[in-house]
């Protein structure tokens, strides 16, 4: 299911802040990813597509990433999301294209 949720990221036209959770949410659980189901969808080895996705994420603001998603959390989990959530994201996806956990 991770690795679906990580090629979700950029299949769609825009990147969808509920991915961004859902992808946050498996790698803070040190979630294994399936890296052939990647590399098969996306064409792409892992460490390029975790990249791609890296420059998407740093290109998009902060502001607006609670939009289809801020009604199903509470106050605290709200202001992670609007401060930290991206960053967090891409700190994640750093870690993951240097020490895949497979």
């Amino acid at each position: 299911m991770f690795a679906h949720k990580l090629c979700a990221l950029l299949d769609k036209n825009t990147i969808t802040n509920r991915d961004i959770f859902d992808c946050w949410f498996f790698m803070q659980r040190q979630t294994p990813v399936n890296k052939s189901i990647i590399e098969l969808r996306m064409n792409l080895p892992l460490k390029e597509y975790l990249q791609k996705c890296i420059e998407q994420l740093e290109s998009i603001p902060d502001k607006g990433l609670l939009q289809g998603i801020g009604e199903l959390m509470d106050e605290k989990m709200k202001k992670f999301v609007r401060s930290k959530l991206r960053t967090e994201v891409i700190g994640l996806l750093n870690l993951y294209k240097s020490f895949p956990i497979l």
